[in-house]
């Protein structure tokens, strides 16, 4: 009886030992379902990706090459020197590219280059077009038949559809252009009566400083204490010369402590 109680004590203890939990099993087998679905989730998001930038960049392009390109080009800004249509012909090689591959630099670029062009600003419109701002360098003064002076200094050519409005006139030698322009804006902040303001400034090696007023009067400085002399006609265009003003042709300053007025009627 003890001999067989051993037995089935030793079958129980093999079994016993050579089983395998059943939860355990189960937490083997979904061990790797995770890393699984997250491999799988991997490569799902880069082949998404990847064939996303090939239809971010290639379609826009395809799009617009079937459309008027131009139409896609919202230009702003207040235009004298040059016009959209111009702008509008500059960009144009540049939109071919499309929507997401235009370079907004290079367009810039070629925008800037143009002479009469101070400043840009270009950004995308959605779905297939830009928006550009510009802003134009501010005429000084005329200069010569075909130029004009812009604040910078710069001679720049003259557009043939911009208005020039009331401009004042600037001459001399070009190498001479700083010192006429700084003479032309200290002289505009001294003369600002609408009579007195500045119609054309001039200046030669010979008889100097030559200024010609709204009114039609001119005044001949010489070469030297610009600011000085003007003063003076101002002086006596206040007391003096005011009753007559209206009959004075020409004034020469350039005497020490007096003027020479001409009359009008003495150049009939």
């Amino acid at each position: 009886m003890r001999s067989t109680q051993d037995k089935n004590a030793r079958v129980k203890q093999a079994q016993v030992r050579g089983a395998r939990p059943l939860g355990q099993r189960e937490e083997s087998r979904i061990h790797w379902r995770p890393w699984l679905l997250l491999i799988v989730f991997l490569f799902l998001s880069v082949g998404v990706a990847t064939g996303g930038h090939w239809m971010w960049q290639r379609l826009p392009a395809f799009q617009l090459s079937r459309v008027d390109a131009l139409e896609q080009v919202e230009v702003r800004g207040s235009f004298n020197a040059v016009t959209e249509e111009q702008i509008k012909e500059i960009l144009l090689p540049y939109l071919q590219a499309g929507f997401f591959s235009v370079d907004i630099r290079a367009m810039r670029t070629a925008l800037v280059e143009q002479p009469w062009i101070t400043r840009v600003s270009i950004s995308r419109r959605w779905p297939k077009g830009v928006v550009v701002e510009v802003s134009e360098a501010q005429p000084l003064a005329i200069w010569g038949r075909d130029r004009l002076l812009v604040a910078s200094g710069a001679l720049l050519p003259r557009p043939a559809q911009m208005q020039v409005g009331t401009l004042p006139e600037l001459a001399g030698d070009e190498e001479l252009v700083g010192q006429i322009m700084s003479q032309y804006q200290a002289l505009a902040g001294l003369l600002t009566t609408r009579d007195m303001e500045v119609k054309r400034l001039s200046f030669d090696d010979l008889s100097g400083w030559h200024l010609e007023l709204m009114s039609g009067i001119e005044l001949k400085l010489g070469h030297e204490a610009l600011l000085e002399r003007v003063n003076r006609f101002l002086t006596l265009s206040r007391g003096l010369l005011e009753p007559y003003l209206q009959k004075v042709a020409e004034v020469d300053t350039r005497y020490g402590n007096a003027v020479a007025v001409q009359w009008k009627n003495e150049q009939e």
